[in-house]
């Protein structure tokens, strides 16, 4: 096995033609990300026991569906946290009532700001993890939406199309401008986006616990999906820290 790169930075690790890849879930927590490129049950105990040598407390999985799960729990990966999936049949534009931008590079520092700010040690994501959302199909854009009063950058939204779908990966708004129609701008000018490259519908997931955002979707005409999302985690011989 070999491991190409210098942890905490993100890790490619090889066997063969089996591949995954690893980074930290974020610095504030010692917990990491593993994503499975290719191989199979055995290499996915290989690559997160080697991740946990690195240093990491426990590794956790991608959100998994229930079908894309038995690989992992073979491999000793367990149930950790739950998704709610929605999707939305797209009809046509809708309006925003404040205007969306798409972001450049230079503007991933303040989007990592509002992430924090947004989601909280346990959920915040960090550049790599933003990337990787961002560049989770071909085509993709970083939207983001500003202060009227000052221009600063206040919330974002990373969204992505492929073939009919699209996906809403993963939107923030800076606590400050909660309550102000931020979220909801963003969400439209997501499905705005998607419409306009051939979607027919948008998937997104979130926390089962998140009551706002679960009513801002289901406002935007989102509806709950039978399926739902797993994070699963691997302690290998570790005790669970619950």
């Amino acid at each position: 096995m070999r491991i190409r790169g210098e942890w905490p930075n993100p890790v490619a690790i090889r066997k063969g033609w089996y591949r995954a890849v690893a980074r930290p879930w974020n610095r504030s927590r010692s917990d990491a990300h593993l994503r499975l490129v290719r191989g199979s049950s055995g290499f996915l105990s290989e690559a997160a026991e080697a991740v946990l040598a690195l240093g990491a407390t426990s590794v956790i999985s991608p959100p998994l569906l229930g079908s894309n799960q038995e690989h992992w729990k073979v491999a000793g990966f367990e149930s950790y946290i739950s998704l709610k999936l929605l999707r939305k049949h797209l009809e046509g534009g809708e309006q925003t009532a404040v205007a969306v931008r798409t972001l450049g590079d230079p503007e991933w520092p303040r989007v990592v700001s509002i992430d924090a700010a947004a989601f909280g040690d346990l959920w915040k994501a960090e550049l790599p993890a933003l990337i990787e959302a961002l560049q989770s199909t071909s085509t993709s854009a970083l939207l983001g939406i500003d202060d009227p009063a000052t221009g600063s950058l206040a919330g974002y939204a990373i969204v992505a199309c492929s073939a009919s779908t699209g996906y809403l990966q993963r939107i923030g708004v800076d606590p400050a401008f909660h309550r102000q129609g931020f979220g909801r701008s963003l969400t439209r000018a997501a499905h705005n986006w998607s419409l306009r490259r051939g979607a027919q519908t948008v998937i997104l997931n979130t926390k089962p616990d998140n009551a706002a955002a679960l009513r801002l979707y289901k406002s935007e005409g989102y509806t709950l999906l039978p399926d739902r999302l797993e994070l699963l985690r691997y302690l290998g011989n570790r005790q669970t820290d619950g």
